[in-house]
């Protein structure tokens, strides 16, 4: 009888694996090709059988929003479906579509995960929103992830923000197999905490406010920068301050940015999806 049940359980649990189809996928981000966000979540989506073509800025590109380098750019293949592009993530998102997977289009786009929140006003000028918007606008469905930052361990790297990467990629590769995900028309943007146990997921809609100042400092090379605004006062059903406590947050985005609340869907079926901290520890794989 147990020998029965064995086999039983097993046959379940494969009819269970084939039940769950293998994606193509364009995977990109703003940070760059070699950036630990986006090889923790090629990783992770290698390991769950996803056919994965990573293409991605040669170098950081973060506040590129959609723009794109109208001169043209240069292209590097490195073998095993890694190409980095000479430009940003827009123009890797249009190449990838147009040229390197021309005859073979991806299921979805995956941009992310980027090193850094994008919550709130800030979505506007961010390289890896801008590459699910570029690819939405082209036609295909599209997610945006993203781990946050802690500004106390400036110093120190950002170790907190380093171990979401592993269990968030796990999330996203679990959270892309269910169709709901691949929306028309728009997309989803996650937010992920750098808190070793989340809260839970929380649908949710963009903060009024901008991480952005305008106060500005002048640099040791004479480079003038931006300041930071590290408390803006948003309301606390916002992507910005639920992200702060500890909330996986899900904002649904359009390829235009109007100030809207333009989520058209039922995302509360999300709240119910498994998290599991532990999970996503693939080795990465190199390029």
């Amino acid at each position: 009888m147990r020998k029965i049940m064995a086999i039983c359980v097993l046959t379940l649990l494969t009819n269970m694996a084939l039940a769950a189809p293998s994606l193509n996928i364009l995977l990109t981000n703003d940070d760059g090709y070699l950036a630990p966000g986006i090889q923790a979540l090629r990783a992770s989506l290698l390991e769950a059988g996803h056919n994965v073509f990573l293409i991605a800025p040669a170098t950081n590109q973060s506040g590129s929003g959609t723009s794109i380098t109208s001169q043209g750019v240069a292209y590097t293949s490195h073998g095993n479906q890694v190409w980095s592009v000479a430009g940003r993530p827009a123009d890797a998102v249009r190449l990838g579509i147009g040229h390197i997977l021309q005859d073979n289009p991806p299921d979805i786009v995956l941009s992310g995960i980027n090193f850094g929140q994008n919550v709130g006003q800030d979505v506007v000028v961010s390289g890896t929103i801008g590459a699910a918007v570029t690819a939405v606008q082209l036609g295909f469905p599209a997610m945006a992830a993203s781990a946050e930052i802690n500004f106390d361990e400036a110093a120190t790297g950002f170790p907190s923000t380093l171990t979401t990467f592993p269990w968030a990629a796990a999330v996203i590769t679990d959270l892309i197999q269910d169709p709901r995900t691949r929306l028309q028309d728009s997309f989803l943007n996650l937010n992920f905490p750098t808190q070793k146990t989340p809260k839970g997921f929380k649908p949710t809609k963009l903060a009024a406010s901008s991480i952005l100042s305008v106060d500005f400092q002048e640099l040791e090379d004479g480079l003038w920068r931006a300041g930071y605004q590290m408390d803006p006062d948003d309301e606390p059903n916002s992507d910005r301050p639920l992200l702060a406590k500890g909330y996986i947050t899900v904002t649904q985005l359009g390829i235009s940015y109007e100030p809207l609340d333009i989520q058209t869907v039922d995302l509360s079926w999300i709240e119910s999806a498994a998290i599991d901290p532990k999970a996503g520890q693939a080795s990465p794989i190199a390029p």
